[in-house]
């Protein structure tokens, strides 16, 4: 009997090789909340049917964590596509992430109804009350398209024709085979709360709990954000106009050089609605104050720009403001949970500050705005006086912006919101997405790189953090906006795996968060990469490669 020592939290124990990791799980499941997902054997995400066979550090996820989340939600969609192939013998289209899950698409002639739906949470429920085993299955990547062939699912069969491997996994779940990129959960029985909710036009919302609302998911309702529909909608048509629903249309496009034209009709829908964006407000007479915000890695400072130099087309006199100029001096700073100065909430902010320099300006009244200094750490006054006129508007950005407290001393007519995020650019397959998140991670992870000198872990390893702030002080914010911009570009995955791709191979394999960028770097597999010469300059993707001509 041969034996490997396996270390888990400090502890190390001793097992006969080819053990179960699911044996190893339920031996420690007491150390976890809810339902272990998932197991890392030396920073490698592995599913619990697995066997180990060397010694080795292991951990284990549950839906909490960032990791556990994402394979929760991956068995998930594998069980809902399940569901309506078995239901309605069609396919399902995964289109965006959005706050309460994924808005997707049931790929059928006949128009579906609530009805429809819940046949389909009925079957999801008999599929987990089975038990079935999701296992994972190696085929050659020939036999992978010409089973998808087989099954007329072209977009997954073109789509793995521009992978180089040749072997792929597919889970199998009862007698559906299934492409995912990254790990499932190894039994249906672990997926029980999710709900799924009827839009219109054969359009559904996949919802899925999050970390603060797990034990109560049953009782949370979908709230509906019209703004964020519309911006989608907006995305698919213009996807859909330009023949592109997929990366694989992209990938023709890179692999014939033919894609310039695509560089300038992305950029040129962009900026059309920025130009209608300021003709909008230049008609709006009480407008004073433009407030722009957004997650992270979402294009705020082009964006603001941009819409600086249209409302100037409009002859408006705009007035740049940054909140970040407002941050209170960093020794005089509120300690946020690990006892350094808070830098992500209002806190940070002085909020008193700013509504009496905006107060003042709004009354048309001569103000010196603060600078702040990010070497010293402190707020420094300028020089030089604004004043505004009566074509004057004030251009607001921050992650703030839309904070009551930043603003609460003027009143609404005055204010337009302008919320701006990447949706998804391109889907990978009908049932992977690129999603939104990865997009804007891939962007600040080359920016922090040309820009600051980080590596990708660096990146890897603070998106956590920033991912929490985000979903705690800006996206919440999103259903006051009186428009929601969607920044993302047709093109741009080809060009951000141009600068990302390598950075991502930077992780090593004792790094934790090696196994993020090998997902990453999976995902980029089926994308080809783009040279950046036909980017413009002032392009929101120029913000993270380098080459903007919108400096300060």
């Amino acid at each position: 009997m041969s034996i490997i020592k396996v270390k888990y939290k400090n502890k190390e124990f001793e097992y006969e090789k080819g053990v179960l990791i699911s044996e190893i799980a339920s031996k420690v499941k007491d150390d976890y909340k809810y339902d272990i997902l998932a197991a890392s054997i030396n920073n490698r995400l592995t599913s619990l049917d697995s066997k180990l066979t060397r010694n080795c550090t292991i951990d284990f996820f549950d839906i909490t964590s960032s990791i556990g989340y994402k394979v929760y939600e991956r068995g998930v969609l594998f069980l809902f596509c399940k569901a309506v192939k078995d239901v309605l013998n069609c396919d399902v289209r995964l289109l965006h992430t959005i706050d309460s899950g994924i808005y997707a698409e049931i790929l059928t002639n006949n128009l579906i109804s609530e009805v429809t739906v819940e046949k389909i949470k009925i079957a999801m429920r008999q599929l987990c009350e089975r038990k079935i085993p999701i296992t994972k299955i190696m085929v050659s990547r020939v036999e992978a398209i010409e089973y998808y062939e087989k099954i007329n699912q072209m977009d997954k069969a073109n789509s793995l024709r521009y992978i180089s491997n040749s072997s792929i996994s597919l889970y199998k779940m009862d007698d559906t085979l299934d492409f995912f990129y990254g790990v499932l959960p190894y039994s249906t029985s672990l997926m029980s709360k999710y709900n799924i909710k009827y839009l219109n036009d054969n359009k559904v919302i996949i919802m899925l709990p999050s970390s603060s609302n797990i034990d109560n998911f049953e009782n949370v309702k979908l709230t509906k954000n019209d703004k964020f529909l519309k911006a989608m909608e907006k995305n698919d048509s213009y996807l859909n106009s330009l023949k592109i629903s997929t990366s694989v249309e992209l990938n023709r496009m890179i692999s014939t050089g033919d894609y310039g034209d695509l560089i300038r009709i992305s950029e040129a829908l962009l900026n059309n609605e920025l130009f209608e964006i300021a003709d909008r407000i230049s008609k709006e007479k009480d407008l004073k104050i433009v407030l722009i915000t957004g997650p992270s890695s979402s294009g705020k400072t082009t964006t603001s720009k941009k819409l600086t130099l249209f409302l100037r087309s409009k002859g408006l006199t705009p007035i740049p403001i940054s909140v970040d100029d407002f941050y209170i001096d960093i020794k005089d700073r509120v300690l946020d949970e690990n006892g350094n100065p808070e830098k992500e909430r209002i806190d940070a902010i002085d909020t008193n500050q700013f509504n009496k320099k905006i107060s003042e300006l709004l009354n048309g009244k001569e103000v010196k705005l603060p600078k702040y200094n990010f070497i010293t750490g402190k707020q420094e006054m300028s020089d030089k006086t604004i004043k505004m006129n009566e074509k004057s508007v004030l251009v607001i950005e921050g992650i703030h912006a839309f904070n009551e407290q930043l603003t609460e001393m003027i009143p609404d007519k005055n204010k337009f919101k302008l919320y701006i995020c990447p949706l998804t650019p391109l889907n990978v397959d009908n049932h992977n997405m690129f999603k939104s998140t990865d997009n804007r991670l891939l962007r600040r992870i080359v920016r922090d790189n040309t820009s600051r000198g980080a590596s990708a872990s660096d990146t890897l390893e603070t998106w956590k953090s920033v991912r929490k702030a985000e979903d705690e002080m800006i996206i919440p914010y999103a259903k006051d906006a009186d428009f929601i911009l969607n920044t993302s570009l047709a093109y741009e995955l080809g060009v951000l795996k141009t600068y990302a791709e390598p950075l991502l191979f930077s992780v090593s394999e004792d790094d934790p968060n090696y196994d993020e960028a090998i997902r990453l770097i999976n995902l980029f597999r089926v994308i080809l990469g783009m040279p950046s010469d036909s980017v413009p300059n002032d392009s929101i993707i120029r913000e993270f490669i380098g080459g903007s001509c919108f400096k300060d």
